[in-house]
């Protein structure tokens, strides 16, 4: 493999837009050396996915019509990323230059447009990135060798970019330090299995909307294997202690006199300045906030925010900085959103589980 992924990039700096005689070997070391190998190495990935995937498959790309100047190979899920604008998957990215390859986790960076492919738009890609980073945190510490930027050198294609954008992580192997086969097929069953993990949360999860489903299917008896907490009872403190703390310095610099009330209510602020009075709900997450993230409520917080609608707030504190080497753990930062006043709207309320009274 090693020596395929160099035959790869060595060719790199003879790229042409045209069928030429080194882009014809470029793509029979893409179809056949780089592609073939990976094809060998779908039984492990099969064994060493978190759950059960016997779907793996594998396409590589040297470009549609006119040859890419990024081509790339990828490993992935036909039912989850069924094309590669569509999902996750793990992906062989070389650089224009043929200086390096990555070894990827990244998303759909594109969409198609007639006959094209066009980036999608480079912050929501990075965003999208982020979040996986901080829902994958404690697996991607296992590995240190891991990079969160890739450089692929493609100045004149915006292609490229959206790439860099919509990379999580990967391994970075220079030309001229190629690992051995044995640790290139080590470094591709560990991204394997974070992929196999990622597939098996809902889109744009943030670490505590992962943990509540996870906590969901365990009551149920659904939990599968590699299926674990993303943050343990101090760290969900911290976020949390932090996110009340930020939300009650905005609600005061508002003008408002402000009481927590969320060890006793079932709603966290209780803000009050001349005759108003609102009912406010705090939310902290390490995720970045977009307007698809997701939050956890309670039935009773449900059912208090819609019988206290107009008089009611949503307060997001979102990308907080939890710091695990401390000791308990300890959180700083944070972004606020607020909305007010707040209508929950049923429709995007999705339930994670039920409580069934079996009759007899």
């Amino acid at each position: 493999m090693r020596e395929h992924l160099r035959g790869v990039l060595r060719l790199q700096p003879e790229r042409s837009a045209e069928n030429t005689p080194a882009m014809q070997r470029r793509g029979d070391l893409l179809r056949n050396g780089v592609a073939g190998w990976l094809d060998e190495q779908l039984p492990a990935l099969r064994t060493h996915a978190p759950v059960e995937m016997d779907d793996w498959k594998v396409k590589a790309s040297d470009g549609a019509g006119n040859k890419s100047v990024i081509p790339w190979v990828r490993v992935y899920s036909d039912a989850r990323s069924p094309e590669a604008t569509k999902g996750w998957y793990v992906v062989y990215l070389f650089q224009a230059r043929g200086d390096r390859v990555y070894l990827s986790l990244m998303q759909g960076s594109s969409e198609q447009r007639g006959r094209e492919f066009k980036p999608r738009p480079l912050q929501g890609l990075r965003e999208r990135s982020e979040r996986a980073r901080a829902v994958l945190a404690d697996r991607l510490r296992e590995r240190p060798d891991l990079v969160d930027v890739i450089s692929l050198e493609a100045t004149n294609t915006k292609l490229g970019r959206a790439y860099e954008a919509g990379t999580v992580v990967a391994f970075e192997y220079p030309v001229d330090a190629m690992p051995s086969d044995d640790v290139l097929r080590n470094d591709l069953i560990f991204l394997a299995s974070v992929l196999g993990y990622l597939y098996e949360l809902p889109d744009d999860m943030a670490p505590e909307v992962a943990d509540a489903v996870v906590a969901a299917d365990r009551s149920a008896g659904k939990s599968r294997r590699g299926q674990g907490f993303l943050l343990n009872a101090a760290e969900r403190t911290a976020i949390e202690r932090r996110a009340v703390a930020v939300a009650t310095e905005y609600l005061v610099e508002q003008g408002y006199e402000v009481a927590d009330v969320g060890a006793t209510e079932s709603y966290d602020l209780d803000a009050r300045g001349g005759e108003e009075h609102l009912y406010v709900e705090v939310k902290g997450t390490t995720g970045m906030w977009t307007s698809a993230s997701e939050i956890i409520l309670t039935k009773n917080e449900v059912d208090l925010h819609l019988q206290k609608y107009p008089d009611n707030m949503l307060l997001i504190v979102s990308s907080i900085v939890l710091d695990r080497a401390a000791t308990p753990p300890s959180a700083s930062g944070g972004k606020l959103k607020a909305i007010h006043p707040w209508l929950i709207a049923p429709a995007n309320l999705t339930p994670l589980s039920f409580r069934y009274l079996v009759g007899e």
